[in-house]
């Protein structure tokens, strides 16, 4: 009778043992898989993030070459011997308004923030990192259109011609002071981001990238 007790007490005991131990290995399997889970969703928030700093550092170098535009351009419009010049050559405007020779080498990319949004470790991102990424890319995926419609309009076979050469260029104008506010506004974003996301700003010329 006695032997009974031991040996079913013995059972009992492997069994709770088993037991424990199926658990304890569902549960660190679970504690292992979530660790994973959070190192690559931290790789591909640092993908955005790298992402986020090269933007800023292709806005800071472009917004003052576009403030500048803009302001040259308003005053330009006005003058009677630049309007000329722009109806005999639409050129002229490369030449007197974009000393750089350009409009802009390349706009800030979005492509790490294509891919992080499809991801389903989305989930594990921070809230607040995640809504001020949204904010700052909605804003970027608007901000330039009016360049756009500005370089349609240049491009349009008639932009030059003597009656509508003054008013086509105060229509860049517009488009510029337009665009410039909404870089200004993006800008703004990004720097309320800066201290959310923890970016170490860089500096460098986008512009050397190009070339």
């Amino acid at each position: 009778m006695e032997q009974k007790r031991n040996t079913t007490k013995e059972t009992i005991t492997q069994f709770f043992l088993i037991v424990f131990s199926v658990v304890l290995g569902l549960y660190l399997s679970e504690r292992i898989e979530e660790s994973k889970n959070k190192r690559a969703s931290e790789e591909l928030l640092a993908t955005v993030k790298a992402e986020a700093v090269d933007n800023i550092a292709l806005l800071n170098y472009w917004v003052p070459y576009h403030d500048e535009i803009q302001k040259v351009l308003d005053s330009l419009s006005k003058e009677e011997a630049f309007v000329e010049a722009f109806v005999a050559d639409k050129f002229v405007f490369f030449e007197q308004v974009m000393h750089r020779g350009t409009f802009m080498g390349r706009q800030p990319a979005s492509d790490a923030w294509d891919i992080a949004k499809a991801h389903p470790l989305v989930v594990n991102i921070d809230y607040d990192k995640w809504v001020i990424l949204s904010r700052i890319y909605s804003q970027q995926k608007m901000t330039f259109e009016p360049g756009f419609e500005m370089i349609s309009l240049f491009e349009s076979r008639d932009v030059n011609e003597p009656s509508e050469a003054q008013k086509n260029l105060e229509l860049l104008s517009n488009h510029m002071f337009e665009l410039v506010a909404r870089e200004k506004q993006l800008i703004y974003y990004y720097r309320k981001a800066v201290d959310i996301l923890d970016l170490k700003l860089v500096e460098k010329n986008p512009e050397e990238e190009d070339l």
